[in-house]
C-alpha cells in the first residue's frame, strides 16, 4: 500500500509509504492520499500526516512522470490536475484538522504537501526544500501560493531561486513548524496536538482555517463580512450551545456527545 491508514481513538495516522523512493508521489500514493483523508474526515476529528522511513515526501516520482516523456515533453499540467491537485486539495479540504509530521526531506511537490497541512512539527535533521529549480521547472503543488502567506516574497524568493535546504530549526524560526523535536517524540507530539484538536469542535476548527486562509488574500471588508456568514452559521449549532453551556457550568465541554459537532 502506498498509503498506510489507522484510527487511533478519535485521531487518524496517515502515513506515505513508499520508503524506498522516500515517499515520492506516484498515482497509487496520491489517490491513496485523497481516500485516506477522506476515511479520515468521516470517522476521525483530527489526522496526522508523515513519512515512512527516512523522508516525509521527496516530490514527484520523476520515473513515472518519466514515462509520459515524448517528442514535446510531459504534459505537466495534466499530471498536475490529475495527481497533485487532488492531494493537496484532500488536505485542504479535509473535514478535521491535518497535523504534518514531517519526519525527513519535505522537497519539491513534498512541500506543498507538508505546507497544505494547518500545523507541522518537524524533526531535528528534517529539512523543506523547493528543488525545482534544480530541474528546470518552477514550483507548484501549491508553493507559490504558500510560501509568500507565511514568509513574504523576498524570503520565499530565496527559497525557491537558491534551491537551498530550509532546516528544521530555521523552519521553526522562520514559523513554519510548531516545534522540533526528535525523531523518536515526532510522532506522538504530532498526535498529542491532535488529540488536543480532537476535544474541538471540527467544523469551527476547519471553518477557521478558511477564514484565515481566504482572509489573506481579502480586503478587510470581505473578511468581516465571511466571518459574520460563517459565525450566523455556526451560533445555530449544537455544539456551540454546548461550548457556552459548558463555559457557564465551569466544565470541559463534551463535543463528542454532540451530533453537529
Amino acid at each position: 500500500m502506498s498509503v498506510e491508514y489507522r484510527l487511533e481513538d478519535d485521531v487518524a495516522i496517515v502515513t506515505l509509504n513508499r520508503p524506498d523512493s522516500f515517499n515520492a508521489i506516484t498515482r497509487d500514493l496520491a489517490a491513496g492520499l485523497v481516500d485516506a483523508l477522506g476515511r479520515a474526515g468521516g470517522e476521525a476529528r483530527a489526522a496526522v500526516v508523515t513519512g515512512a522511513g527516512k523522508a516525509f515526501c521527496a516530490g514527484a516520482d520523476l520515473g513515472e512522470i518519466s514515462e509520459g516523456y515524448e517528442k514535446n515533453g510531459p504534459n505537466l499540467g495534466q499530471v498536475l490536475d490529475e495527481t497533485f491537485h487532488p492531494a493537496v486539495h484532500a488536505l485542504l479540504d479535509c473535514k478535521v484538522p491535518v497535523i504534518g509530521a514531517i519526519n525527513g526531506a519535505a522537497a519539491g511537490a513534498g512541500l506543498g504537501l507538508a505546507l497544505a497541512c494547518d500545523l507541522r512539527f518537524m524533526a531535528e535533521g528534517s529539512f523543506l526544500m523547493s528543488a525545482f529549480a534544480g530541474i528546470a521547472l518552477a514550483p507548484d503543488s501549491g508553493t507559490t501560493w504558500w510560501l509568500p502567506h507565511h514568509l513574504g516574497v523576498s524570503r520565499a524568493l530565496d527559497i525557491t531561486l537558491t534551491n537551498r535546504r530550509v532546516m528544521a530549526d530555521e523552519a521553526h524560526a522562520l514559523g513554519l513548524c510548531l516545534e522540533v523535536v526528535t525523531p523518536e517524540q515526532l510522532l506522538g507530539t504530532a498526535r498529542a496536538k491532535a488529540a488536543d484538536l480532537a476535544d474541538l469542535a471540527p467544523d469551527s476548527l476547519v471553518t477557521t482555517r478558511k477564514l484565515i486562509r481566504n482572509a489573506s488574500g481579502s480586503q478587510f471588508e470581505q473578511a468581516i463580512a465571511a466571518e459574520r456568514e460563517e459565525q450566523d452559521r455556526l451560533g445555530k449549532l449544537p455544539a456551540h450551545a454546548e461550548g457556552v453551556q459548558a463555559f457557564l457550568e465551569k466544565r470541559k465541554p463534551d463535543y463528542r456527545g454532540v451530533t453537529d459537532a
